[in-house]
């Protein structure tokens, strides 16, 4: 088993998720961005990007458009209704395999909902793709609390294959459409085999993760599965212990506590070498719904540091409220917090763990202030003096 040190464990992630050396130039993005394999998608836009811009601006030259063109124009991508991810276009009739595990409410549920889902469908073979808010009904319960029965209906209907999230609307909106005009080799969809289900679980988790422990695994297959379809997180862990092995390579961290075994795709040995290569990185700030904590467990194992998005905490209670992940040099260095507002990108929140130069941390912060439409960078009081001067100033980029 390959013997490893944490730093060559860090930089190894963070370069096979893109973090770590040059900025994905035009011609390879597309394909760097499919091999992340799942990109979660969310409406919060505090910074003004939201989550998904942001995670494409720490890796991509080009602006977030090409990813929007990526997922609803070129569908390289696909965006899933639950949970919220852009996965790999060929994973999702694996995918979707989930969305055929039946309950007895479910099953209710469909049949009270029959007649609006005929509506529905209806409405969008003739009209074309249609929101949410293009609906009105009744409230039932679902969502959060309660949801109409349109929306309902929609969401059942993407379940059974029958529509796909094919847009956003720019109230960010999702637009539904005929699967077979958006993504019409799913008309031919089969049920997968047990066994090559349960491998697809154990590959797709490895491939977000990239570097992972074997309880780590469990849990992205739990994910990709379903945690609220009532399987056990058992049932995964012991999935994992028999297939993991035969897909995948370990390294043992020897100066991490207890010398964890991690995992990793054969495909990406190379990632080794070519982490240690890296010598001029960029500054990355990385959103709260980022790849790199689709893991907590395995963030604060790595980089010394748990992270909690505080966005949902009491004011009174939390430190930063859109905290990212500061990326230099082959690790994290600390978070920074900061919103649009006013025609300027605020930071209002800076917590260093290691140091990092100014003047990338500010030639980043600039440039994601740019793409989100300020004209300047300001910094808040709690900032340490020499900081807000290091950061603040007009936007000086092209």
């Amino acid at each position: 088993m390959r013997q490893i040190r944490a730093a060559e464990l860090r930089a190894f992630v963070l370069d096979r998720l893109g973090l770590l050396g040059p900025l994905w130039r035009e011609g390879e993005a597309k394909g760097k961005a499919v091999a992340l394999g799942a990109w979660q998608i969310d409406s919060i836009r505090v910074t003004g990007l939201r989550n998904q811009e942001l995670a494409w601006a720490a890796r991509a030259e080009s602006p977030p458009a090409a990813f929007h063109d990526l997922v609803y124009g070129e569908r390289a991508l696909v965006e899933h209704h639950y949970p919220l991810f852009a996965v790999r276009r060929e994973w999702l009739p694996l995918l979707l395999t989930a969305t055929t595990h039946r309950t007895e409410r479910h099953d209710k549920e469909r049949r009270a909902l029959a007649p609006v889902m005929r509506a529905v469908l209806k409405r969008i073979a003739d009209s074309g793709p249609a929101s949410p808010a293009d609906f009105e009904s009744r409230r039932i319960v679902g969502g959060f609390n309660t949801v109409k029965a349109t929306t309902r209906a929609l969401e059942l209907l993407h379940y059974q294959r029958r529509l796909q999230i094919a847009g956003r609307s720019a109230n960010f909106h999702r637009l539904f459409d005929l699967t077979e005009r958006t993504v019409p080799e799913l008309g031919k969809w089969r049920r997968p085999g047990k066994a090559e289900y349960e491998t697809f679980l154990a590959m797709s988790a490895l491939g977000v993760l990239k570097a992972a422990t074997m309880d780590q695994i469990a849990r992205r297959m739990y994910l990709h599965f379903g945690q609220w379809r009532g399987a056990r997180i058992e049932h995964f862990r012991a999935l994992a212990e028999r297939l993991v092995p035969r897909i995948a390579l370990p390294v043992q961290a020897g100066d991490l506590p207890d010398r964890p075994i991690y995992w990793h795709a054969p495909e990406d040995e190379d990632g080794w070498e070519q982490a240690a290569a890296h010598k001029d990185s960029p500054v990355r700030l990385v959103p709260p719904l980022d790849h790199l904590l689709y893991s907590r467990q395995r963030f604060a194992e790595l980089f010394g540091h748990a992270y909690k998005f505080e966005a949902y905490t009491p004011e009174a209670k939390r430190r930063f409220y859109f905290a990212m992940p500061i990326v230099h040099g082959g690790n994290v260095v600390g978070l920074i917090d900061a919103a649009l507002g006013g025609g300027a990108w605020r930071i209002s929140g800076l917590d260093l763990w290691h140091n990092v130069p100014a003047e990338a941390l500010r030639e980043t912060a600039h440039r994601i202030a740019l793409i989100a439409g300020a004209s300047r960078v300001t910094a808040g009081r709690k900032l340490e003096p020499e900081w807000r001067r290091a950061l603040s100033g007009k936007i000086a980029l092209s």
